[in-house]
């Protein structure tokens, strides 16, 4: 069952934003990456003339597990979901993390295996989609304070939660996806959103360039 966005927007807040105020506590600042991801997902597939709706409906509930647990909210938000019985939104709360829905490219590093072990049946089972593309993508360049480059929100993940033996492959990966959806959309997607700063624009080079020397010291070290 599907959400529209609307419901999907109402749902992400219930019991969270309560009064103005919320907005603007610290620990809710996921919510606001979540609703820039739901716009940005929402743009991306208009563009592309797919659902729009339901692509923002997706990207709002992507990080919803966040309302139990921050490090589990993968899980979390998929089993919250899907006792609502909104499976087709309980997708997007195990994908968004996975580029193409492989579980080796996530960024944070490889999994546990008690953790693989519950998200390998899922993610073999279902084969990625222009919609689990999209969220992918769209959590890529979506800070909750709005829209910038991959090389720079990839840059900042990697200096915040370090960097392992699958960061480069992940890396890669996103650019790859990138690449690949602005085929799709017959445009750059830096020219899709004109909200991004031109100084962002301007460090692209220099942002990539400074992530893959950060992320092929791991690989030194695996040789």
């Amino acid at each position: 069952m599907r959400l529209n966005s609307q419901d999907a927007y109402q749902l992400l807040i219930k019991d969270v934003i309560t009064s103005e105020e919320d907005w603007n506590q610290p620990e809710n600042r996921w919510l606001k990456h979540c609703i820039y991801v739901g716009e940005a997902a929402g743009r991306i597939a208009a563009q592309m003339e797919l659902d729009s709706d339901f692509a923002r409906a997706l990207g709002y509930v992507h990080d919803i597990g966040r309302k139990v647990s921050h490090p589990r909210h993968v899980i979390e938000g998929y089993s919250y979901l899907m006792r609502l019985g909104y499976d087709e939104m309980a997708r997007s709360c195990l994908t968004h993390s996975f580029i193409d829905n492989d579980i080796n490219l996530t960024a944070g590093g490889p999994l546990r295996t008690d953790t693989q072990a519950m998200m390998l049946p899922y993610l073999d089972s279902h084969p990625v989609n222009i919609y689990d593309n999209i969220v992918q993508l769209c959590d890529l360049f979506c800070l909750d304070t709005g829209y910038t480059t991959v090389e720079k929100r990839m840059l900042d993940i990697s200096k915040r939660k370090g960097v392992f033996s699958n960061s480069l492959e992940h890396f890669h990966s996103a650019l790859n996806l990138k690449v690949r959806i602005e085929e799709q959309l017959g445009c750059s997607l830096y020219d899709l959103f004109p909200e991004i700063s031109k100084e962002d624009i301007l460090h692209i080079r220099k942002d990539r360039d400074e992530l893959e020397r950060l992320l092929v010291v791991p690989m030194i070290k695996k040789k």
